[in-house]
């Protein structure tokens, strides 16, 4: 999960390098979401997260396959962790991910949750032509040069009948709408498209949050 109170407008057009790199900046400096990962309001919004992901794909410990793309510290990805044979977060900040590795190892996660930290550009051969059965993604469209560009890219890690969840703001100033995300997810190759409000949450510090679940399912073929 990146950094929830922090808005970095998405655009519809290409995936730049400077807007990575000024996320990696942003997030290699801040705080904010190590401080507070194991406050109580972010326990319970991953609680509630973790209940809306794991009412949407029916997950099984002895073979389900997972991908947390932009995974933070690993709040949602801890949510639905023991429900996986494994789960693997991606990250641009490695100090994301060493809170990421810290948490799994204290919360007794560590045989299921690994980490790498790299920007995914859909290139042949990335993460050792590795497939999922499901790719998660939460709070982090936000924070995206393009959401089009990205969708597509985490299309192609999927499975045959794999599902990608996204879960990010509802449309407001920084959020996004239904018709929005459906026209990504199809335009992407999506089918059995469907997002609903998940959750409202006041974070410490004073952030609110109103929560959209989005899915979509690749294709058999």
């Amino acid at each position: 999960m990146a950094n929830a109170h922090q808005h970095h407008h998405h655009s519809p057009h290409g995936h730049s390098h400077d807007y990575v790199e000024a996320n990696r900046a942003h997030f290699d400096a801040s705080d904010y979401a190590i401080k507070n990962d194991d406050h109580p309001s972010f326990v319970e919004f991953s609680k509630n997260v973790g209940a809306a992901i794991r009412e949407a794909y029916p997950f099984d410990p002895d073979s389900t396959t997972a991908l947390d793309f932009a995974c933070g510290t690993g709040l949602t990805t801890r949510s639905y962790a023991p429900y996986v044979k494994s789960v693997l977060g991606v990250d641009i900040s490695q100090k994301m991910l060493d809170q990421f590795t810290k948490q799994a190892e204290e919360k007794g996660l560590a045989d299921k949750m690994t980490c790498v930290c790299t920007e995914l550009k859909g290139a042949k051969g990335e993460l050792d032509g590795l497939k999922f059965d499901i790719i998660t993604c939460s709070m982090a469209y936000h924070h995206f040069d393009s959401i089009k560009d990205i969708t597509s890219m985490l299309f192609n890690f999927l499975k045959p009948n794999g599902m990608l969840l996204n879960l990010d703001y509802i449309a407001h100033k920084h959020g996004f709408g239904v018709e929005e995300m459906k026209m990504v997810f199809e335009g992407a190759g999506f089918v059995s498209f469907d997002m609903k409000h998940v959750t409202h949450a006041s974070l410490v510090g004073g952030f609110d949050i109103d929560a959209f679940l989005a899915k979509g399912v690749k294709p058999a073929n």
